[in-house]
């Protein structure tokens, strides 16, 4: 399993993740009721996964493990995704699990990728396109990157917006016959978010 950098700092999403490990520890037997109140002090004091890290060493894998967000257990096997649409489009979006390895070859369609609120099967992911006269747009959550890995243009157009370190990474490759390849962020205007 990935561990994240342990001088990253934590989030209150992750402390709360971590937090109802413990209580499953607790309920489960392997800690004290006394344990738990003085490790979930510490989660809650803690700045970086270094410091939560430590709290969960002696607790067995399924209980203790510092998940990543976005990122499950090796152990679920994701089979790979291919998306070929043909005069029309084709979306995921939502809680969707994206896997190591997406093919999308689209004809005269386009696909989107949403993948701020799905869970990576690994911190690599492979993205193969094949477009023509069609596009391709992934939208990752903050933290994400992406990288071209050898898209060949044949008329067709890469943008890449997405540089962020320490989450996930998308590599993508394969030619763009006078399609368009979109990798981006959210965008946020006042409330509304796309």
């Amino acid at each position: 399993m990935s561990t994240p950098d342990p001088n990253i700092r934590i989030s209150n999403a992750e402390r709360e993740a971590i937090i109802g490990r413990l209580q499953s520890a607790t309920e489960e037997g392997r800690l004290e009721l006394d344990e738990f109140a003085e490790r979930s002090q510490k989660v809650y004091e803690a700045k970086t996964y270094a410091e939560v890290e430590r709290l969960l060493t002696d607790l067995p894998e399924e209980t203790g493990a510092l998940s990543v967000p976005g990122v499950p257990r090796p152990s679920a096997r994701v089979p790979d995704l291919e998306l070929a649409p043909s005069f029309s489009s084709v979306k995921r979006e939502g809680g969707w699990t994206v896997p190591s390895r997406i093919v999308a070859k689209p004809k005269y369609g386009s696909v989107k990728l949403d993948c701020r609120h799905a869970e990576f099967s690994s911190r690599d992911v492979v993205l193969e396109v094949g477009l023509a006269f069609s596009s391709v747009e992934v939208v990752l959550p903050r933290g994400a990157s992406a990288v071209d890995d050898g898209v060949q243009l044949h008329g067709g157009s890469m943008h890449n917006g997405c540089h962020d370190s320490g989450g996930p990474s998308i590599r993508v490759s394969g030619n763009n016959w006078f399609g368009s390849v979109k990798i981006r962020y959210e965008r946020r205007f006042l409330w509304w978010r796309w």
